[in-house]
């Protein structure tokens, strides 16, 4: 029985692969699409390609069934070097004529955006263009419908901003098109779209939006309504709540038939090892008791991410994610970070407190630097801004969110290194293997001291004795505040009782509340991200779509690039 429950998995694994694999030489890490439509419905479009490339010859984006519009002052920039418009683009030239060069191939019925790759490996591309009329006039509103990122590739990541010298309202209606389970919504003013993790190769992204009547002074005139065009968008959609089924859907219904004791197994497997990966806390339990006597020296051998596990399992700290704050006030303390005041602001300049990261640091702790590392990515420059990093947790929310489940996880596992957490392995069907952890009561007498750390600092200004405090603990305190969500009132307690001791700091004290809001803002950003997603999908809002007329064009005669099929707008 076990040979052949092997056996079939093997064959069910190897069908999947051949109905979904897909590789490609070249590849597109990330395409950030930046729009501003103007008052005249026309459309300023920045495109930020992350691109990798083995072969070919060029990249380009193709727009068909453009109908009224046209593409005007098209450049392309690859760090500090701008490539050379040429007014004829000949796909048929050599690798070296099409090297830093740029034009458009202009088709019967729309244009390629083209562009040579000019050398092999890792590129980040700038694209800018205009696109005329693409706001619609109807005769009972105004429409935008376009596809925005065609399929024909694999798209690691891809986010899309649409947004004009005015707020969108959030009633405006807005429809996305094309990737199962992403979302497109109005948020903060503006149109966001993104899919639900990378965008496979036969999925892409457009975008259907609704404008009242003279929002923009757009000639571009169509003799239909808005229904004609939403009718035409949803005919070929297969809504996310819909059963119809397709030609993928059936194979793959089949294939889960056959290998239905399969499934099942591995759905019971599941189940047991997700109610066995929590924390089992034997006779001690893991309610620490209030009355702890108070603690004032650094438990957990001042080790933060073991508090930080200890604080989580044994329900003493406020929110998970206030690790955040607590590695922060850390990287303070050892001088690897600075807050200071800086200009700010591309256009209106202003000033503002940031956080100065520098890029040349070492960390022990893999964590520490993947945190710092997104840090660095938010900023782009080593200049943190609060609200460069609200952005990022917005668009990024689960890489942020998950790494505090890998953090935990990490430290669960290095605790049943040092005994302090037993395993204890059961098998499923003889073949599903899932764990049990179980944590020694020792860990509850560690939890008593965090416990009683925090009534300390809690309890701070009516302890007598408070004088006797060590100046050098004072940073410590603070950090381990923060893990237990109780930072700004110690900081603030700090800063009126012992003034003299906090200006010898080579900081302000407000920085400890400047990154009490840093962390608060990001985290409280990408969950807002993560309900938003989550809404949509259960509201229905996510729309997968088959198109049945053609497939994005993705190589062929050494040209790399993605073709875009139904514009809708003719």
């Amino acid at each position: 029985m076990k040979k052949l429950l092997k056996s079939l998995l093997f064959v069910f694994l190897f069908s999947l692969l051949i109905l979904t694999g897909n590789v490609e030489a070249n590849s597109f890490n990330s395409i950030n699409m930046d729009i501003y439509i103007d008052k005249n419905g026309n459309a300023h479009v920045t495109e930020i390609w992350d691109y990798t490339a083995d072969s070919g010859t060029e990249n380009y984006h193709s727009y068909k069934n453009i109908g009224n519009s046209e593409f005007t002052n098209f450049t392309v920039k690859e760090g500090n070097t701008i490539y050379t418009t040429i007014p004829f683009w000949n796909v048929n030239s050599s690798f070296n004529d099409k090297a830093y060069k740029c034009g458009i191939n202009y088709l019967s019925d729309g244009v390629e955006l083209c562009f040579g790759i000019s050398s092999y490996g890792r590129h980040t591309y700038s694209l800018s263009y205009i696109i005329t009329n693409f706001v619609s006039n109807l005769t009972d509103s105004q429409m935008a419908y376009w596809e925005l990122v065609p399929s024909g590739s694999v798209k690691k990541d891809v986010y899309i901003k649409i947004y004009s010298d005015f707020d969108y309202s959030n009633d405006l209606p807005v429809w996305g098109y094309g990737n199962y389970g992403g979302t497109c919504y109005v948020y903060d003013g503006y149109i966001e779209m993104q899919p639900d993790g990378k965008l496979d190769s036969n999925e892409y992204m457009t975008i259907l939006i609704k404008f009242p009547l003279d929002t923009f002074n757009t000639s571009n005139t169509l003799d239909e309504d808005f229904d004609y065009y939403y009718n035409m968008a949803e005919e070929n959609a297969t809504n996310y709540s819909d059963n119809s089924p397709d030609t993928m859907v059936i194979i793959i219904a089949i294939l889960f038939v056959i290998f239905f004791t399969i499934i099942i197994s591995i759905c019971l497997a599941t189940s047991v090892t997700n109610k066995s990966n929590k924390i089992s806390f034997g006779s001690a339990g893991n309610k620490v008791p209030k009355d702890v006597p108070l603690y004032r020296d650094i438990p957990c051998k001042g080790d933060i991410f073991r508090a930080y596990f200890i604080a989580y399992n044994y329900n003493l700290m406020k929110k998970k994610t206030d690790l955040l704050g607590a590695i922060l006030l850390k990287w303070l303390k050892e001088n690897k970070v600075k807050v200071q005041k800086t200009e700010v602001g591309k256009i209106i300049k202003k000033e503002d407190t940031c956080i100065i990261l520098e890029n040349t640091l070492d960390f022990e702790n893999k964590f520490e630097e993947e945190l710092f590392n997104m840090f660095y990515e938010s900023s782009k420059d080593g200049i943190l801004e609060k609200k460069e990093f609200e952005k990022w947790c917005s668009k990024n929310y689960s890489k942020i969110l998950n790494w505090f489940d890998n953090v935990l996880n990490y430290e669960r596992d290095l605790l049943v290194e040092e005994g302090k957490i037993t395993v204890q392995e059961t098998t499923t069907l003889k073949i599903f293997k899932s764990k049990k952890y179980i944590a020694d009561d020792s860990l509850m007498e560690e939890a008593k001291e965090l416990k009683g750390l925090k009534n300390f600092l809690e309890e701070f200004t009516l302890i007598k004795e408070r004088e006797a405090i060590e100046v050098a603990l004072f940073e410590d305190y603070l950090i381990f505040a923060q893990i237990l969500g109780i930072s700004k009132k110690v900081a603030t307690q700090f800063k009126q009782l012992y003034p003299e001791i906090i200006e010898s700091y080579d900081y302000d004290f407000d920085d400890i509340l400047l990154i009490y809001t840093f962390s608060t803002v990001g985290i409280s950003s990408a969950n807002s991200a993560k309900a938003r997603a989550e809404s949509y999908s259960s509201g229905g809002r996510r729309i997968f779509i088959w198109w049945t007329d053609g497939g994005g064009s993705f190589g062929g005669g050494g040209r790399n690039g993605f073709s875009l099929i139904e514009q809708g707008t003719e």
